[in-house]
């Protein structure tokens, strides 16, 4: 019986000829058996930079806004906690309006974030809890992958290189043999 990774192995083998050595190397299999091509770290770390950027801009601005605008004695209490406040709020509303998988990092980047089990969407209260995650721990994340560690995935989810995975199944490569 063949393995799963000498499965994989001969498929990269079969594909690298249409669509490159390094697409082909990126090439991985959904639980259900379907193949994509896994997104470039790099992409997956400037899509969630963006996220990031987005999503603690929107929050500091809020905090900026009422310090200015306020009148009260405290007021840098009162941004203050408007401003972690909103690291919260903000990524799980902006999350849930990726459901799809495609935030804007995503889009920028050519990315969508996916199930491992069978490539679909994520869901809506999964993308407001993976976008809090990933705004809040992007710091611990970008300086574990500068330090070698290029596991970003987390088992449950994958980014998928959305333009590599569409020529893959279009060269005629959908599913694992």
């Amino acid at each position: 019986m063949n393995s799963e990774h000498a499965v994989l192995a001969r498929l990269r083998t079969q594909a690298e000829p249409v669509l490159g050595k390094d697409v082909a190397a990126r090439i991985r299999a959904f639980g259900n058996g379907d193949l994509y091509v896994e997104a470039r770290t790099g992409a997956t770390i400037w899509a969630w930079l963006v996220d990031f950027l987005l999503v603690t801009g929107l929050s500091a601005a809020a905090a900026v806004a009422y310090y200015v605008k306020a009148s009260t004695v405290d007021a840098a209490v009162g941004a203050s906690v408007i401003g972690v406040a909103g690291l919260i709020v903000v990524p799980l509303l902006y999350g849930w309006f990726y459901g799809n998988g495609r935030g804007l990092g995503a889009l920028c980047n050519g990315i969508r974030l996916v199930r491992l089990r069978d490539g679909g969407r994520i869901g809506l209260w999964k993308a407001g809890w993976a976008m809090l995650i990933r705004t809040l721990g992007f710091v611990i994340i970008a300086l574990g992958v500068l330090n070698g560690d290029a596991t970003v995935g987390n088992g449950v989810r994958a980014s998928i290189d959305v333009r590599e995975t569409d020529r893959l199944r279009a060269a005629g490569f959908v599913r694992r043999p």
